[in-house]
């Protein structure tokens, strides 16, 4: 079974480019070096592998040669989403139940606990200046 950290699908850790809002510890201005609204045209070794179905104008790119680690957790792969050619959102993917926790331990380390969604689901929000983080496991661990 695979997670998604989307901003985040099934297991989900989701950046998204916001307006308002107070920030939260270490708040992202984008991620892999890729600031949120570069054109896909100055990000370098991607490649399409989808569109989104729910939007047309949402194209799915990896990148060649990621370093698939999130602190110390090993990845099973991360996923850029561009918006009409603008860097809008990043998905990171985990394999199994025990990466998708160690995720969430990172996570908290890095932005505090955020703010629970649900109390009997395992969904954490941090919301920011620049940045929306979601988390959210496949596994319903309540």
């Amino acid at each position: 079974m695979f997670l998604t950290v989307r901003i985040l699908l099934y297991s989900t850790f989701i950046a998204l480019i916001s307006v308002g809002a107070s920030a939260f510890p270490n708040e992202p201005d984008g991620y892999g070096g890729i600031v949120w609204g570069t054109h896909i045209s100055a990000a370098k070794s991607m490649k399409m592998v989808a569109v989104r179905a729910d939007s047309p104008d949402t194209k799915i790119y990896v990148r060649a040669g990621d370093v698939l680690l999130f602190g110390s957790v090993d990845l099973k792969g991360i996923e850029y989403e561009f918006l009409r050619g603008r860097f809008r959102s990043v998905t990171l993917k985990v394999k199994d139940l025990a990466r998708y926790m160690a995720l969430k331990k990172e996570a908290f380390r890095r932005f505090g606990h955020g703010r629970e969604l649900h109390p009997f689901a395992e969904r954490y929000f941090w919301e920011g200046k620049i940045s929306k983080i979601r988390l959210v496991s496949a596994f319903d661990l309540s």
